[in-house]
């Protein structure tokens, strides 16, 4: 429910609302969190958590035997999933930057660590569930080819791009991704 408040309203969120969302009282948000920033920090660990996101590729990627059918549920579930977490940690980012630093001085704080340990994980997981599977098919070692898919698809969600461009679509992808751009030797 949060998650979704934050989404729609960003930091403009009240916990009154998120409270009536959740059907308790505005005090049993501060039962559990000692502030707004908390709260919304918990949010985003739950948005990015590892286990829920390996756990929920290993189910889009079960009983897949072909590589494109496998990297077509793994995009639609990672454009989803990126274009979810981007929203969140832009409210998350502008609640972390209304505190300042211990030296009186605003500056942007370098990656939490929960998104340093969701990126990782979510390229083991690609590796592991995608492309190990079919490494005597790849030109890339299959961690090379995580990052690269990895890139493509959460990449499209970054801030600050031009939004009337179409994100790249699952075809898209998968195209670059096992055909390449160039029509060199496609003839």
């Amino acid at each position: 429910m949060t998650e979704t408040l934050l989404i729609e309203h960003g930091t403009a969120a009240t916990t009154r609302a998120i409270a009536e969302a959740a059907g308790v009282a505005e005090g049993t948000i501060f039962r559990h969190f000692r502030d707004k920033r908390e709260l919304y920090r918990a949010v985003a660990e739950n948005v990015f958590d590892p286990t829920r996101a390996g756990e929920s590729m290993a189910e889009v990627v079960e009983g897949k035997a072909d590589i494109e059918d496998k990297l077509r549920a793994v995009i639609d579930l990672l454009a989803a999933s990126s274009q979810r977490g981007v929203l969140v940690m832009m409210a998350v980012r502008s609640a972390l930057m209304e505190e300042p630093h211990p030296e009186g001085v605003r500056h942007p704080p370098g990656p939490p660590t929960f998104l340093i340990e969701a990126n990782k994980a979510l390229v083991d997981n690609l590796t592991r569930l995608v492309f190990e599977p079919h490494v005597n098919e790849l030109r890339l070692p299959p961690r090379k080819a995580a990052l690269v898919l990895r890139s493509l698809t959460t990449g499209a969600w970054l801030p600050g791009l031009n939004r009337t461009d179409q994100p790249l679509s699952s075809e898209d992808v998968i195209d670059v991704l096992l055909g390449g751009i160039l029509t060199r030797g496609n003839d």
